[in-house]
């Protein structure tokens, strides 16, 4: 090996420039074998292995870095850093969480290992559950984050991570109030009036979240395509004049981040749809899904056969009847799923209007007790891993999770799409909890998948073949799963039948919830909650048949997509779905 005067590690770092991290992690052992005390080298070396094939190596080297460096050391921000990509990649979380407590303890007056701590356990929570969730950790991290003082130089951190966190938890008005006084003190500062913005996007609050991005694109038109596409998304015909002159320019430049390529292009979608013109925004939107697809490679294969294996193991283990335990109490689980933009928040909130049910929204909870229980893998992993023991301990957890949201209630609602994948393992833990599956025409529902920019994109839409496909392993699934409901758990609710009588529909699966009609249901837009989801506008409006047929304008551009509407797949199977219309809650 050469090694230069000035830099013994120049083949180390030519082979990370490459990506070649194995040889270059295999290069800085042995050159720290010679300087064992060379900290830049062992971070090399670190980052090298967590990049390669040497996962366990870095997690030793990055938390004997992490306990021994001194807190004023120029390497111990990167170190942990590093120390919390290596908490993802490994799932150990716990780790890190340990040495900085450990840290504290040892120096109890220290002013940055608090915020350290508190970012820790935020980081760790959101990696388990991206929904809102019961969860103590953010509870102490508030306490953490609330209890620095301004004197604390980590204080503006502080406050940003705190309204991060009421975020996270749906608790808006305290996350306002504190990025408002952020702004009023550090005006200058377009992050954190872009967090404020989308703050205010995310509760729904419309015409705040306008202002706020006409107040950035007056200051900084080019700061980021992100207060265009929220005006796009929320109030398209308040779109400031020139906006698509400065979007065109953003996507025009060859250096643009991927994140804000698909924020411009998919504003500028909305700007065409606006005029009318459905070829260029369709243009536009496979634009947003190309830069969406290049900077997160994504493995559709792996995708249909969890679909394919998730449908064949519908029915295949006995639905576990005794799981429940004499002294349960508090409100009962009601599920909602099915693909996204299928009208499951409209139907939450229809249930979430009735006095005894409170609508949670997509909470992660359950996902979150699965993980806890039976530990991270694929959901047809998890679900083989659910004995009784198992089932048991899921459902008192979640039961719990339930109770602190609403005790007073009898029902608590959970709407995430996704547990259409976890179908089986609600029935394996609540064998006596309705199940309710929404869905609507095959195009409208992935025509709107595809057309929304969601805050976390569905990753199997950003090709429409895949769209199509995934589409197809979904309806295999629900249907699969209806055909082994011995017991009556699910409903099939269609979004069109829906809308269209409402008051028939909705009377029909409340009472499969063990729920009494009651007149406000319909008037759910009347109670100003919420809703942190695609859906924020249309459900604060009376229930209306506007979108029903809205798909047709792009359907001389949707390609491969197109086939779904005469599959004879997609055909037979949702009319082999079966709608049981029995009480299953008490």
């Amino acid at each position: 090996m050469t090694q230069s005067n000035k830099d013994i590690a120049h083949e180390m770092k030519q082979a990370m420039s490459v990506g070649q991290f194995d040889r270059a992690a295999k290069i800085g052992a042995r050159l720290l074998r010679l300087h064992p005390k060379r900290t830049d080298i062992e971070i090399m070396t670190a980052v090298s292995e967590l990049q390669g094939s040497y996962l366990a190596n870095a997690g030793r080297r990055l938390k004997k870095l992490f306990n021994s460096l001194s807190l004023d050391d120029r390497y111990w921000g990167p170190v942990a850093q590093n120390f919390l990509r290596y908490a993802y990649q490994a799932n150990d979380f716990g780790s890190l969480e340990a040495a900085v407590r450990k840290r504290i303890h040892a120096a109890p007056q220290n002013d940055l290992l608090p915020y350290v701590l508190a970012d820790v356990l935020f980081q760790a929570e959101v990696y388990k559950s991206p929904g809102l969730s019961v969860a103590p950790s953010l509870s102490e991290a508030i306490e953490i984050l609330r209890a620095i003082t301004p004197e604390n130089p980590k204080f503006e951190d502080s406050q940003s991570l705190l309204a991060r966190i009421y975020l996270h938890q749906e608790q808006h008005a305290q996350a306002f109030d504190l990025l408002e006084e952020y702004v009023a003190r550090n005006a200058e500062n377009m992050s954190v009036r872009m967090l404020l913005a989308s703050s205010y996007a995310l509760a729904g609050e419309a015409e705040k979240a306008v202002a706020a991005c006409h107040r950035i694109i007056e200051l900084d038109p080019s700061f980021s395509a992100q207060p265009y596409l929220i005006i796009s998304f929320m109030r398209p015909q308040s779109m400031p004049e020139g906006a698509s002159g400065v979007l065109d320019a953003m996507l025009d430049k060859a250096d643009i981040a991927k994140g804000e390529r698909y924020k411009a292009a998919f504003a500028r979608a909305k700007i065409e749809e606006m005029k009318g013109n459905m070829k260029e925004a369709f243009d536009f939107y496979r634009l947003g899904h190309s830069a969406n697809r290049s900077e997160r490679p994504f493995d559709m294969p792996r995708e249909l056969r969890e679909l394919a294996r998730l449908r064949d193991m519908a029915g295949s283990v006995p639905v576990l009847e005794d799981v429940s335990s004499e002294n349960e109490d508090g409100p009962r689980p009601i599920f909602i799923v099915g693909m996204p933009r299928s009208g499951t928040t409209l139907t939450e909130r229809i249930l979430g209007a009735h006095p005894d049910v409170h609508a949670a929204g997509e909470i992660g909870d359950f996902a979150k007790a699965v993980i806890d229980v039976v530990g991270r893998g694929q959901i047809s992993d998890q679900l083989a891993r659910i004995d009784a023991k198992a089932a048991k301990k899921i459902r008192q957890q979640y039961l719990a999770a339930l109770k602190a949201y609403a005790p007073e209630k009898r029902f608590v609602t959970n709407k995430t799409p996704a547990n259409f994948l976890r179908v089986e393992m609600i029935r394996r833990v609540f064998p006596d909890a309705p199940i309710i599956h929404t869905h609507r025409h095959p195009l409208a529902t992935c025509l709107s998948i595809y057309t929304t920019p969601f805050s976390i994109p569905m990753r199997y839409s950003d090709d429409l073949g895949e769209l199509a496909d995934y589409y197809r392993g979904y309806v295999g699934l629900m249907n699969a799963s209806f055909e082994a409901d011995q017991n009556g758990q699910l409903y099939d609710l269609s979004y069109e039948d829906l809308v269209s009588d409402p008051e028939a529909v909705a009377q029909d699966y409340l009472a499969h919830c063990g729920l009494d009609w009651h007149p406000g249901c319909l008037e759910f837009y009347r109670a100003g909650k919420v809703a942190a989801t695609a859906s924020m506008i249309q459900v604060r409006r009376p229930i209306n048949q506007d979108s029903v047929e809205k798909w047709q304008r792009f359907e001389p551009f949707i390609g491969p997509l197109a086939s779904l509407a005469d599959d004879p797949y997609v055909q037979q199977r949702s009319a082999a779905r079966k709608s049981s219309r029995r009480a299953v809650a008490a």
